[in-house]
């Protein structure tokens, strides 16, 4: 599995998010151009990432940060 960071400019090719359990942790992983990646969760760019309750969510879901739209 791939391990790649989500920015400004990246966040667009995110179509899906999911987090999966191992242990005690989550880990949250995005579909991107349709292969999962592990995400690595930085504080460079928090607006890119889901809010934590969502993070620590395990199973898929969909999330688009706000005020930046798809196809942009």
């Amino acid at each position: 599995m791939n391990v790649i960071i989500i920015t400004r400019e990246n966040v667009e090719r995110v179509t899906r998010w999911r987090g999966e359990r191992s242990g005690t942790h989550t880990y949250l992983q995005a579909q991107v151009d349709g292969e999962w990646c592990q995400v690595v969760v930085t504080r460079s760019d928090p607006a890119c990432l889901p809010p934590r309750s969502l993070r620590l969510k395990v199973g898929e879901y969909v999330w688009h940060p706000p005020g930046m739209r798809r196809g942009r």
